[in-house]
């Protein structure tokens, strides 16, 4: 249970140590490989996505402060459904901790690949603040509009965090839900406003990132997240 009894400001430096140890033999290696071919991306999409350059230097030459913010911060974000998706495996039910597996395997490695990219491109593997500013800086500069956007980068900006983060004592709670069917509703709830945060910071990079490969990447995320809501929202109405 320690995983979840850090306050706010010590989960993020807990989060830089964890995906350290998950990432820094294989990161790099898996990075160069995806810019080198099409990946088929598992789990809940079979989607291809496509490369738009074939060498690492074409492909990392122009990295935005989009492409740094999104892998820094969605990698902070993926920590927390990984500490979600751990208490799944020992306390729901069959199908709820299948899905929980499966985003175990999934958001471990889309953190191996962001933080891969970040160890290229010499950047820290996570931003000092969860203020958002390279998503409040884009989209001040964009053309279109968007409400999702601005109540995403509102939320930031006054210190409230990504939306859909569960708070501290969320976790607590969630840790100590004594039977499967009560943490299956209790887990699908909240996991399903994670995924919508997610979602929407996925959306906004995949239009404003400088790299296609990131672009891409950030399209593939969404799809994959907006079809496991659809699960756990069927799930939670059949409940």
């Amino acid at each position: 249970m320690a995983l979840i009894q850090f306050p706010v400001e010590s989960q993020r430096a807990r989060t830089l140590t964890l995906i350290t140890m998950i990432t820094l033999g294989a990161a790099v290696i898996s990075s160069v490989s995806w810019m080198a071919r099409s990946v088929q991306r598992g789990n809940a999409i079979d989607s291809r996505i496509t490369v738009a350059s074939t060498t690492t230097e074409a492909a990392f030459a122009k990295q935005g402060p989009v492409d740094i913010g999104f892998a820094q911060d969605m990698s902070v974000h993926h920590e927390q459904a990984l500490t979600m998706a751990y208490l799944a495996l020992n306390k729901a039910s069959p199908r709820v901790r299948l899905l929980a597996q499966g985003i175990v395997t999934q958001q471990l490695k889309e953190i191996g690949y962001m933080q891969g990219w970040l160890l290229l491109w010499q950047a820290p593997g996570m931003a000092p603040d969860d203020e958002m500013r390279w998503m409040r800086d884009a989209y001040a500069s964009a053309a279109r509009r968007d409400l999702a956007y601005e109540q995403f980068i509102d939320s930031c900006a006054q210190g409230h965090g990504m939306p859909g983060m569960a708070s501290p004592q969320e976790l607590e709670a969630l840790a100590a839900v004594p039977s499967p069917a009560a943490f299956d509703a209790a887990f699908l709830a909240l996991m399903v406003r994670h995924h919508q945060g997610a979602v929407v910071m996925a959306r906004f990079v995949s239009e404003h990132a400088q790299l296609d490969l990131v672009r891409g990447f950030a399209r593939a995320m969404a799809a994959e997240q907006q079809q496991e809501m659809a699960q756990m929202l069927s799930w939670l109405r059949a409940s």
